[in-house]
């Protein structure tokens, strides 16, 4: 390592340390490497989820646990019979390797 990506090191890391002091960590000497401490807020509640609302209104973040709405829900392209029809034709060599991937429920009799 040259002397010049020693310094660039050396600088990122004293800026970059000062950041680590509100986070709720300590870094230590033990077997994680840090421990956490309690870091008093400076908001309450009622203002943390007043912005939360806010966001999600205005569409910057996801609702809490929805998925986005497919954009266009396929067809299925055979019909039943022919499902049943290419179960019936699959061969032993096929039911034997979705046994294998899939477990005893699949494949051979079942």
């Amino acid at each position: 390592m040259n002397s010049k990506a020693l310094i660039l090191a050396a600088f990122e890391l004293s800026v970059s340390a000062p950041a680590f002091a509100s986070n709720g960590a300590m870094f230590v000497n033990n077997e994680i490497g840090w421990e956490t401490h309690r870091t008093p807020s400076t908001k309450s509640r009622d203002e943390v989820v007043a912005e939360l609302t806010a966001a999600q209104s205005a569409g910057a973040i996801a609702r809490s646990y929805e998925f986005r709405a497919a954009a266009k829900a396929s067809p299925f392209r055979l019909s039943h019979e022919q499902v049943q029809r290419g179960v019936a034709e699959i061969t032993d060599a096929e039911s034997d390797a979705v046994h294998r991937i899939y477990g005893p429920v699949h494949g051979h009799d079942s």
